[in-house]
């Protein structure tokens, strides 16, 4: 019996509620975003973050990319490990400020590209978040 009124429950809020919540929506998704997220300093992801999201999620941290990097050595971004520091991501933004003048030493050069066995676009990670 319980699982018959759970089933009923879910139905109503499948054909009842949620429609009827959905029209009485005022805005479109990135304006109730802002509204409701502004205040704390967050913004909508752009599809190039994700993008960089997605291919630094492929990070295994072995660690080969190091031996193969001109900043790895820099204390910003030693604390961190090389492979750690483009996952800034989940770290706060005050990590990613006090790394970001180390990440901006990448010169690009691709060697740690190279270096990695999964792939990870690495010198394009670094410079997407020395800029971000």
């Amino acid at each position: 019996m319980a699982s018959l009124r759970a089933l009923a429950y879910l139905g109503y809020r499948a054909i009842v509620a949620h429609p009827l919540k959905r029209l009485s929506r005022r805005g479109t998704g990135l304006a109730r975003f802002e509204a409701a997220y502004a205040a704390e300093g967050l913004r909508p992801t752009t599809p190039e973050e994700r993008a960089v999201r997605a291919a630094a999620s492929a990070c295994v941290g072995c660690g080969l990319c190091e031996p193969h990097c001109a900043i790895a050595g820099g204390p910003e971004v030693r604390a961190l490990g090389l492979q750690a520091v483009f996952r800034l991501y989940t770290r706060s933004a005050e990590d990613l400020r006090r790394a970001r003048s180390a990440l901006r030493q990448c010169a690009g050069c691709t060697g740690c590209d190279a270096a990695c066995p999964t792939g990870v676009p690495i010198a394009r990670i670094l410079r997407h978040l020395a800029g971000a």
